[in-house]
């Protein structure tokens, strides 16, 4: 038999056989895409996946209790099986399968959390003074998806670009792993004497309890999260709503993707570190506090986010390229079961003010850098094309921006600014939260100069003004002259191009008031340009003159 005839699955993951995890530009179909599509046809071709004959989907025995769970957006099982790539365990009939060993793991540490020492041993087992371990009378089966949606967009993607944005504009690669998206996963617990049906709601609840804090991989970036199940003991909840550039995956497709949240919070931390450390220890905290990769090794961080909204409170657009999310929450949790006071009262503060810093300076997901235009300048998606000929036809504007605002229940989180400088002192406050994580013989005076967007006073200038109602001056600048023959887009391009990030931020921050039915409601925006001149060039040919403008010929006032 050729070689080529063997199925991805079993090929070793080296050049021209299989490597699910690389993405390669412009390949027409990428190996991730050819190892789950010879993957899930062996399973019934039907228009409705909905449902399956049965002998396709595993089943529990009848001693097995079960409980179904639907994960909320992704979930990875990582079965370690080739070094480098991430991909699923795969179970009885080929089904992805999460195993009872990590359900009994997840499951143990819970137990121990909230119930007595007796119960843990009588679940789970107890250790012996001679080493060995007595059984539990608890057996965990895992769990299988419970139809065959879980077929669908199993192809996911990772892209870590915070050191293309923050440290230096380099290129980054994206690679692809498998992850189940929204599918329904059935559960298994049996129990090896007769239980009283309280006795497996307790046993449930532990389970949940280890469900709240994620359960798989990249549970800290949103993944292993579950529709229904409370998360435990967030350190923060923030309810949002927000709008902007959907998300793209490997082949194209659009999605909103809730790993957003974690990336803004871990970059802006990233940044602020590096106004005030020397570039070793501002990775080491950020890694510290959100997990990451130094010297190749990986880290577990002390923070996690997860992201929970329903599916009818998000409108993606026919073109799938712009999404609405009417409401949506945040959820900021610690991975440490055992925190004191003072450290947990930290990270609180720690989290609200990253939280602020990302709503009153940038936003989340694709496009962040930008107001979203769909919101403040509908107008330019009007605008008739220059075509090229009599039949060009038109073709469409690139939807550019996002925006995303406090819910009425979290707007005391919404900094109530009355006076342009007490965005300064908003500013100074944070980066004073932030300089406790920093110990005393490393902190530093001037941040790291080489850095795109390390935040100091040397490399990084905040201009802002209260608008009238929702009207933006700034935008208009991104797309024409800002005077008869300057433009913020050239000769060192403040706005970026195609490839090459920007440094230039622009953010509409909503000012909220009571009407008279006492229902909180936006009043005006302050408008805000934070802006990083690249201080290795001669300032007078980068940002000088546009600076110039803004200070003699706007009515924006440099805050920072």
């Amino acid at each position: 038999m050729s070689s080529d005839n063997v199925p991805m699955m079993f090929r070793a993951q080296i050049q021209d056989r299989c490597q699910i995890h690389r993405v390669e530009k412009g390949k027409r179909r990428q190996d991730a895409y050819k190892w789950v599509d010879e993957w899930v046809k062996v399973f019934p071709d039907k228009d409705d996946m909905a449902l399956a004959p049965e002998e396709f989907i595993p089943r529990f025995g009848n001693n097995v209790e079960t409980r179904d769970y639907k994960i909320s957006w992704r979930l990875v099982t990582n079965s370690g099986q080739d070094e480098g790539v991430i991909r699923p365990i795969i179970g009885a009939g080929g089904f992805p399968y999460y195993s009872g060993a990590s359900m009994k793991g997840g499951f143990l540490r819970a137990c121990k959390q909230i119930c007595t020492l007796e119960e843990v041993e009588l679940y789970c087992g107890k250790k012996l003074s001679d080493g060995s371990y007595t059984q539990g009378i608890l057996r965990f089966h895992g769990a299988y998806p419970v139809d065959m949606k879980w077929t669908k967009r199993l192809v996911d993607i990772v892209h870590s670009q915070s050191e293309k944005q923050v440290i230096e504009d380099q290129k980054t690669n994206a690679n692809a792993q498998i992850s189940l998206y929204k599918a329904t996963l059935k559960f298994g617990i049996s129990s090896r004497v007769p239980l009283q049906p309280f006795e497996w709601d307790k046993i449930w609840q532990v389970w949940e309890r280890a469900m709240g804090v994620g359960i798989g991989s990249r549970v800290s970036a949103g993944y292993g999260h579950f529709l229904g199940v409370n998360h435990y003991q967030p350190l923060l909840q923030v309810e949002l709503k927000g709008q902007g550039v959907t998300s793209k995956l490997v082949n194209g497709k659009k999605e909103f993707r809730c790993n957003m949240f974690k990336a803004a919070l871990r970059g802006h931390t990233l940044r602020l570190l590096g106004g005030m450390t020397d570039k070793t220890t501002a990775q080491d905290i950020t890694s510290k506090l959100w997990g990451g990769f130094n010297n190749k090794e990986a880290s577990v961080g002390l923070l996690g986010t997860s992201f929970d909204f329903s599916d009818d409170d998000i409108n993606v657009h026919p073109d799938k390229q712009f999404y609405t999310l009417s409401q949506g929450t945040l959820n900021i949790f610690c991975f440490q079961d055992k925190i004191d006071d003072d450290t947990r009262t930290k990270l609180i503060q720690t989290t609200e003010s990253l939280i602020k810093f990302s709503l009153l300076f940038s936003s989340f997901g694709k496009s962040w850098r930008r107001i979203c235009h769909q919101k403040f300048f509908p107008e330019y998606y009007k605008a008739p094309e220059q075509l090229e000929g009599d039949e060009a036809p038109k073709k469409q504007k690139q939807i550019i921006g996002s925006h995303w605002e406090f819910l009425d229940s979290s707007t005391p989180l919404c900094l109530n600014i009355n006076e342009l400088k007490e965005i300064r002192e908003f500013i100074n406050n944070t980066r004073n939260i932030i300089k406790t994580w920093i110990p005393e013989n490393k902190q530093a005076q001037q941040g790291i100069t080489k850095w795109r967007e390390s935040w100091y006073p040397r490399k990084v200038q905040v201009w802002a003004r209260f608008t009238e109602g929702d009207k933006s001056k700034a935008i208009y600048w991104f797309h024409q002259n800002y005077s008869p023959s300057k433009s913020i887009k050239n000769p060192h391009r403040l706005t970026g191009s195609m490839g090459k990030t920007g440094r230039i931020w622009h953010r509409m921050y909503p000012c909220y008031s009571s009407n008279a039915n006492g229902e909180i409601v936006v009043i005006n925006y302050i408008e805000l340009l934070t802006i990083f001149p690249d201080i290795s060039l001669d300032r007078e040919k980068f940002s000088d003159d546009f600076i110039r403008f803004l200070e003699t010929e706007t009515d924006f006032t440099q805050v920072w």
